[in-house]
């Protein structure tokens, strides 16, 4: 209504312009307050037009916001999609797809797999290698050196499951539980039954605070010390493409029991500090007076197995670490503080505490976006031996038999090639090893590394370092699901100091793995 009487002033005045232009006279006369009136309005028509330009100007700029935003989602959907398609989709993590549950997401994932191990020396292992534990020449307990060894498995097949909901708008809180079946209690073999229990993997639960960037998860997951894809939350972790659930060697990681508080700015910059469980991992070497020890009869107590032994434990692990996304990649920095105990082997006798500190450095580059991936990590400091795949040796012992860490350095190169959407190729190269530590007591080396008195042949791990090359082929993907098969060679060799009048010694072991893998979810 008000569009028709506004058109139609507008029409009587641009007539009677046109009438006096032409040197004719309306039918009427215009008074002076008429003339200010129409005037008036063709200001007002003048103004409403400039509004609306105003209007579509926004307009426009708003359109063209919204269409960089979505470009933005998409490319962070696309790189999303890239990860999953490599890393997280091997492994079998939850991605979309749930069913609602009151006011919560529930998402499964996982494999059913079936597998097979071969290696040249025997390991006595299943399809995870025991890197630290390849035989020597001179082992010749059961001859293990001269025996291969083959293993059919199932038992790495997976199921997870992820609750997700919104709290409100700045709240989303999410629960989170992965087990596979390699457990091996007493009762379990490959006799008859073949009766493997599950064990826990992965159990946590994480809250995301939306406007502020800050996340607090509690549970047990990656060590905060792995590399991630992207930022520093619990989903984003990488992991070797590996067949082997040992992994790679030279990667750091660790399943454990953690309260981890991160802060990001604009999912660009992160920090992170992590409480994580602790535990000391390998003594080796000599001491002429054992008056400390974490090697007393420490057995596991209730809840634990008695057939495991537990360190002294008065703090947590501390781990803190920077991280930063950007258009070359993921890029982090960390810092990895321990504390070891040694107790007293004398009633009322002295404890001992010392702290450790290491530094790690990670980068996860995506050469060739969706092409050419590269990962590298770097660790060194003392008492990291727990960190790294092999489990090399975290201390030896001091002239009085407390605890003295020893200083490792751990790496790791692996390189993705994304072939197309149905190939994986992938290559590691790592290497763990720990330095020497040892003192002379008279004509007597103690300690750990060369010439150390007491210490068996090939017991005192010196480093260790493989190569492996794999793929993994997506063959089936579809409504019921998908089917993967891959095939991974792996050269892993060993070193150990001289020990005595035993020479230092190599050993190597040639691996080859394989799996199917069914993916219903």
């Amino acid at each position: 209504m008000q569009r028709n009487i506004f058109a139609r002033k507008t029409i009587s005045v641009l007539v009677t312009a046109s009438c006096l232009a032409a040197g004719s006279m309306p039918a009427f006369a215009a008074s002076d307050a008429e003339i200010q009136q129409m005037q008036s309005q063709i200001q007002m028509l003048e103004q409403k037009l400039e509004a609306m330009k105003t209007d579509l100007q926004s307009t426009k700029q708003a359109q063209q916001a919204t269409e960089q935003a979505q470009k933005a989602t998409a490319v962070k959907v696309e790189k999303a999609s890239h990860y999953f398609n490599t890393d997280e989709a091997i492994r079998g993590v939850p991605n979309g797809g749930g069913i609602h549950v009151g006011g919560a997401t529930v998402t499964l994932g996982g494999f059913l797999a079936s597998e097979t191990a071969y290696r040249s020396r025997s390991l006595q292992a299943d399809i995870s290698s025991p890197y630290g534990a390849i035989p020597f020449a001179s082992s010749v307990a059961n001859n293990r050196y001269n025996q291969s060894e083959f293993r059919g498995t199932e038992r790495q097949s997976r199921i997870s499951i992820e609750a997700k909901a919104n709290v409100n708008p700045d709240v989303v809180a999410t629960g989170y539980y992965e087990m596979d079946f390699l457990g091996a209690a007493q009762t379990a073999n490959p006799n008859q039954s073949n009766s493997y229990q599950p064990r826990t993997r992965h159990v946590y639960a994480n809250i995301d605070w939306l406007n502020s960037g800050f996340h607090l998860l509690a549970g047990q997951t990656w060590s905060l010390a792995t590399l991630q894809t992207e930022g520093l939350d619990a989903k984003h972790h990488w992991t070797p493409l590996t067949v082997d659930a040992q992994y790679s060697i030279g990667f750091d990681w660790l399943r454990q029991w953690q309260l981890r508080m991160t802060q990001d700015w604009d999912k660009k910059y992160w920090a992170s500090l992590s409480f994580e469980n602790s535990q000391t991992h390998g003594v080796g070497g000599t001491s002429p007076v054992a008056t400390y020890g974490y090697t007393l009869p420490n057995v596991g107590g209730n809840l634990f197995n008695s057939l495991n032994t537990m360190s002294y434990n008065k703090y947590p692990d501390i781990i803190a670490k920077l991280a930063a996304d950007t258009d070359f990649g993921h890029y982090e920095i960390y810092s990895l503080s321990r504390n070891f105990q040694s107790s007293s082997t004398v009633a009322g006798g002295p404890s001992v505490n010392t702290w450790t500190n290491a530094v790690g450095l990670g980068a996860y580059i995506p050469v060739i976006p969706k092409v050419l991936d590269i990962q590298a990590t770097y660790l060194t400091g003392k008492g990291i031996g727990r960190y790294g795949t092999t489990q090399l040796n975290d201390a030896t012992y001091d002239a009085a038999g407390a605890l003295m860490p020893l200083k490792g350095t751990h790496y790791l190169l692996g390189v993705t090639w994304n072939a197309d959407p149905k190939w994986v190729v992938y290559g590691n190269y790592g290497l763990e090893k720990v330095d020497a530590s040892t003192y002379a007591s008279g004509a007597t080396v103690y300690g750990f590394g060369d010439g150390v008195t007491g210490a068996a042949a090939n017991t005192l791990l010196k480093d260790a370092k493989n190569q492996i090359i794999g793929f993994w082929w997506s063959f089936y993907k579809g409504n019921f699901g998908a089917l993967k098969f891959g095939a991974q060679y792996t050269h892993a060799t060993l070193d150990s100091f001289a020990t005595g009048a035993a020479p230092t010694n190599s050993t190597s072991d040639n691996m080859f793995f394989t799996s199917i893998r069914y993916y219903p979810f």
